[in-house]
């Protein structure tokens, strides 16, 4: 029901008796025309997973509001992450399901304690995860591939050159082979390398919601600079016991449980057992994946930082000196060919520790906003935690 009115209240008379009629009253006068989410969409401030959504309050889709426009404003940039998580919260089919099958329940007429409301908070919470890591391994993709194409330009170089050293019989053919099968093996890297980021590039689109030209949105060139400092967070189990919801349900249903009469003898002790063994599994697990989270988040932040402070101006500085060595006739083009391979390398892989921190990054964040990290290896792109996503027409 959309507004409050006299036929409204009459249609609602004829077909529903004096308690029902209580509650779809108050309805028709409180639930606004657009859903009335705005409630819902203040809880889930700093429960959204992105660059800048996590501090501010993100718009999620209403029915009967066109959100098309927003969606190109927000697709015109080059593509940040908050932008990714703003537009999946606006434009992802799969989300508009699992709201819209909570309907009423999820409005501002319904307590902030509601549980569909508390499951709507998580839905939004594991779909922005969702956006912000996709959007993190489609940029480290595509940058990847573009580090790959130098490798295979160093490639083609040496073999050029070993082709014109043979043809000349300053090589040997095995010699050339060698050179032919490097440019071979980075060919193929290079294909594999582009095909993987047209994938992932295709699972950011899903998740956005995204078809025809609203696909040809523009990608950063690369991953954004490590933080100055890794966040240090000592009460990571007690956060993540305080946030989660899963936690909360458990603990609630057990109090539940405590207030009812309970059967006497072994029956009732066994039942009692059960009870509380629930709750202690829930939040068992919920510490052990708060220690795995921060641990990881550590360990990635360290690994990526190494990479960027040690291994890559290490072999640059290598590199340099190859380079004066050359110019001086003290190595070989072969030497300085091998160097530069290795090199770019090294390159991708920092790209690659530096994705692995922001997708280490996005788990935490998950963490602390009260949802499982887990949840989010079960669910394909497009998903809710309530339900798969329909397929696109």
């Amino acid at each position: 029901m959309n507004t409050p009115s006299t036929h409204c209240l009459s249609s609602t008379l004829r077909r529903s008796g004096s308690a029902m009629l209580l509650l779809i009253v108050a309805g028709c006068a409180t639930v606004s025309p657009d859903g009335g989410v705005a409630d819902l969409e203040q809880l889930t401030a700093g429960k959204t997973i992105g660059s800048a959504t996590g501090t501010t309050t993100a718009r999620i889709a209403r029915p009967g509001v066109d959100s098309a426009a927003a969606v190109a404003d927000l697709l015109k940039a080059p593509l940040t992450a908050d932008a990714a998580v703003r537009v999946a919260l606006l434009n992802n089919p799969g989300l508009q399901v699992a709201l819209a099958s909570s309907g009423v329940n999820i409005s501002d007429a319904v307590s902030a304690s509601n549980q569909a409301k508390r499951q709507a908070q998580q839905d939004i919470t594991l779909l922005s995860a969702q956006a912000r890591k996709a959007w993190v391994n489609a940029v480290a993709a595509s940058q990847t591939a573009r580090y790959m194409a130098d490798v295979k330009a160093a490639a083609e170089a040496g073999g050029e050159l070993a082709r014109r050293m043979a043809r000349v019989g300053n090589w040997s053919k095995l010699q050339q082979a060698r050179e032919q099968a490097l440019l071979a093996d980075a060919t193929a890297q290079l294909a594999r390398a582009r095909q993987t980021a047209f994938s992932e590039r295709e699972k950011l689109v899903l998740i956005m919601g995204l078809w025809g030209a609203q696909t040809r949105f523009e990608l950063p060139d690369q991953l954004p600079d490590l933080p100055q400092q890794a966040l240090e967070i000592p009460d990571i189990e007690a956060r993540a016991l305080q946030e989660r919801l899963d936690v909360r349900l458990a603990t609630a249903q057990w109090q539940a449980l405590q207030a009812k009469p309970r059967e006497s003898g072994p029956d009732g002790l066994w039942d009692g057992m059960r009870d509380s063994a629930r709750v202690r599994e829930v939040a068992i697990k919920a510490r052990s994946e708060a220690r795995e989270a921060y641990h990881g988040y550590r360990t990635a932040y360290d690994l990526a930082r190494h990479y960027r402070d040690e291994v890559v101006p290490l072999r640059k500085f290598i590199n340099d000196e190859m380079m004066l060595r050359y110019n001086g006739m003290l190595a070989s083009v072969w030497d300085l060919l091998a160097d530069t391979r290795a090199q770019v390398m090294s390159v991708n892989s920092a790209i690659e520790a530096q994705r692995d921190f922001w997708l280490a990054e996005a788990d935490l964040q998950t963490l602390l906003a009260g949802a499982s990290p887990g949840a989010l290896a079960g669910l394909r792109p497009g998903a809710t935690a309530n339900g798969p996503a329909p397929a696109a027409h």
